[in-house]
């Protein structure tokens, strides 16, 4: 061997690891080109380095020759070298590239580039659930010993045949007895209590006159319950003397006190704004009281009411107490008082004047500790009704849902959510919907979303294409209303409890009235509001207790109706299935590909991967265009992060926050940044917010940004001068030094 060719040799061997040692582009891990470490990789000599000879050059052709034949690169080349042998490849290898340049363009959405995930969670277990019968027989109310006319009301609505709580309350309610009834979800319960309270009433001899101010007082949780069960009332009260008023935050509060002032005799309300009007309304006079009804008070706890209840309760005691003192009656009808008291104490509370005592009534769809201690509270001797034939040989932590709701869960992929659900919706356009979600920004974004790009689409959607590109996405065709569609035969509602209160009642009587509708809410609605043919409830985000999912399904199904649950989970959430199998409810699974369908038909394309991705570069689009859409969806999942950081112990184990993929549910809300970025959105947003300037008049405390004006000290002369003095500075004496 001689000495150039040992020296070749040698150099070959060290340029061939030093190839071998490079690591792959950034550019090369996304294309997914793959390097062979070859001894001779056609690289540029070092700055330092030797020159290249004619050997390197005659193998770095052949190289190339080789590549060029098979159409594939086995090793790292600069950009100008492609182009040279893009150049000399010639149609062949221009065929080639175009092939794949089509291919990464379809799969550049990364939305079903997911790993396939199993459902390990036994679903297949079917056991026995705890089914309470709505209708025990065939007993009428015009079997119970009621007012005729009440019973005529009841007819002309429709109310024919006695439910299972109503055969079994009414007839203690009527007696005057303390009551506790727990019973499931839509079975009746306020016509339970609402019932006997007329006939009470009624039965009253004279007639009851406004002056003699408040007999009853009824506590809801919520807005939209207290109305609800004023319509109730209503619907049996055709007697002008007998007046149904409700107090509920957000009214105007001087147009209640006229109303109180003017006389009411049955109060429907929430617990804050009751007890506002029996601390500071003088007009509201309660010492005549005589029967307290606690609606849902499973959920009056759950929201923190626990406090304003006791208030309420010590108020009505106070007031009682203080009108036994009756000066005249004791001076002057002494006798014949007391003969009174003795006839009117024999009868139930509601059907006597005079009478001292308060008949209490609780009602709830769950018993837990919170509502057995509440119920010690409340009512010293009370009667317990439950509706469940088998009741003492229940586990407590049994759910009871109506077995003529069907219960489903649907197991997608965390990205899939947002068009899965408008798959779902569009599925369900012909029913009426709630949709539950976590918070009330979450609604208003999904509200706006769906209203404008998925109830209105483009005419020519799916038909006309440049390349893989739809017109779907030209900055032009998006803007023109013209060139829309509407393609949804509903109306969406939106309701939570930031909204404006004459809002939330005019959207909840809407919803009410309406044939078919979809109505996006928080749990504001999913505790006693009725609402008839409501015959779907999606739970789009997991609940935080199990008595939230008792009672979101609960808006299904109701007095023997049928109805549809369907809540959404992620594969990181399913060991929910198996909870609520412990509670004896049974979840049968729903394939997602069912709804996907209608996605096709929707955006014209034959596949529901296309169709899916479609809908989502639609809905990502927009928020690219939408300022003001783009920040709902900010914070609305910013509320959602908040939301499920805070589930309760019992249930982090199930939504954990910790271990889900955040990037994943950013996608989910149809935004394109990460995480942090959204976070830093979310801190420019709120810091651009002027803060609310108080009412100075009205605040006991200022602004801590405000700086106050330092004002300049005053010396005052007044101590200092005598009275004839001229008013003038005195002159400052010089100091004389001393020698």
């Amino acid at each position: 061997m001689t000495s150039f060719e040992f020296t070749w040799n040698n150099g070959a061997q060290a340029a061939g690891k030093v190839f071998a040692r490079k690591k792959s582009t950034p550019k090369q891990k996304q294309t997914g080109a793959t390097t062979a470490p070859t001894k001779f990789a056609p690289k540029k000599a070092p700055e330092a380095g030797i020159a290249r000879n004619k050997s390197f050059e005659l193998i770095e052709k052949q190289q190339e020759k080789i590549s060029s034949n098979t159409g594939s690169e086995q090793y790292v080349k600069r950009k100008q070298k492609k182009d040279k042998l893009a150049a000399k490849a010639g149609d062949g290898n221009q065929q080639i590239s175009r092939e794949t340049s089509e291919k990464s363009a379809s799969t550049s959405h990364s939305l079903f580039a997911v790993k396939h995930k199993d459902i390990y969670v036994n679903t297949n277990i079917r056991g026995k659930s705890v089914v309470e019968k709505v209708f025990s027989g065939e007993k009428k109310f015009t079997d119970l010993q009621i007012h005729k006319y009440l019973v005529a009301n009841l007819q002309k609505h429709s109310f024919v045949n006695l439910t299972n709580v109503q055969e079994k309350s009414i007839p203690e309610i009527l007696s005057g007895k303390n009551v506790l009834i727990r019973s499931q979800t839509g079975s009746g319960k306020t016509l339970a209590y609402a019932l006997p309270i007329m006939d009470a009433l009624l039965s009253i001899d004279p007639r009851l006159q406004r002056q003699d101010g408040v007999q009853v007082i009824i506590v809801v949780p919520t807005r939209e319950l207290a109305l609800q069960t004023h319509e109730i009332f209503g619907k049996i009260n055709t007697f002008q003397w007998l007046v149904i008023g409700h107090l509920c935050g957000g009214e105007n509060r001087k147009t209640e006190k006229d109303r109180l002032r003017k006389g009411v005799h049955v109060v429907i309300g929430t617990p804050g704004r009751l007890l506002d009007h029996i601390l500071h309304t003088s007009a509201f006079k309660i010492d005549n009281v005589k029967c307290l009804v606690l609606d849902e008070a499973d959920r009056l706890l759950d929201m923190g009411f626990k406090k304003d209840i006791v208030k309420i309760v010590e108020e009505l005691d106070r007031t009682r107490e203080h009108s036994d003192y009756d000066p005249m009656a004791m001076l002057l009808h002494k006798k014949t008082q007391e003969i009174k008291t003795e006839s009117d104490e024999s009868l139930p509370p509601l059907r006597s004047r005079n009478s001292k005592n308060r008949q209490t009534i609780l009602l709830s769809a769950t018993l837990n500790k919170g509502i057995a201690e509440l119920a010690d509270f409340l009512m010293k001797n009370h009667t317990y009704i439950d509706t469940l034939d088998d009741s003492p040989n229940i586990n407590p932590d049994h759910m009871v849902i109506p077995n003529t709701v069907t219960q489903e869960f649907i197991m997608t992929h965390i990205k899939h959510r947002l068009f899965t659900l408008s798959a779902l919706l569009l599925a369900k356009a012909k029913h009426k919907v709630f949709v539950f979600m976590a918070t009330s920004q979450m609604v208003d974004y999904h509200y706006e979303l769906f209203m404008k790009y998925l109830a209105k689409m483009p005419k020519n959607r799916g038909k006309l294409k440049i390349g893989n590109v739809t017109l779907l996405e030209n900055e032009n065709f998006e803007d023109s209303d013209e060139e829309e569609q509407c393609v949804l035969d509903t109306e969406f509602f939106k309701l939570h409890g930031s909204m404006d209160q004459g809002i939330r009642k005019k959207v909840f009587t809407e919803f009410k009235a309406a044939k078919r509708g979809i109505l996006l809410s928080t749990d504001v609605a999913a505790r006693g509001v009725d609402v008839p043919e409501a015959d779907c409830i999606i739970q789009y985000t997991g609940p935080q207790s199990d008595d939230d999912y008792l009672h979101r399904v609960g808006r299904t199904g109701r007095a023997g109706k049928s109805g549809s649950s369907l809540i959404f989970l992620t594969h990181e959430e399913q060991e929910y299935i198996a909870r609520l199998q412990d509670h004896k409810v049974f979840l049968k699974e729903r394939d997602s590909s069912e709804f996907l369908k209608h996605l096709c038909i929707l955006m014209e394309e034959p596949e529901e991967e296309k169709a899916a991705t479609a809908l989502q570069r639609r809905f990502e689009t927009a928020l690219s265009k939408d300022k003001d859409l783009h920040r709902l969806a900010c914070f609305a999942y910013s509320s959602w992060s908040r939301f499920y950081n805070t589930f309760p112990g019992k249930m982090r184990s199930i939504f954990n926050f910790k271990t889900i993929n955040l990037g994943h549910y950013v996608t989910s809300f149809g935004l394109k940044e990460t995480p942090s970025s959204v976070a830093k959105i979310i801190k420019g947003q709120v810091a651009t917010v002027q803060p609310r300037r108080l009412n100075k008049k009205l605040a006991t405390h200022g602004d801590e940004e405000e700086v106050k004006p330092q004002k300049r000290k005053i010396k005052s002369v007044s101590l200092t001068t005598s009275e004839f003095a001229s008013g003038l500075e005195p002159k400052k004496k010089k100091n004389k030094r001393k020698t």
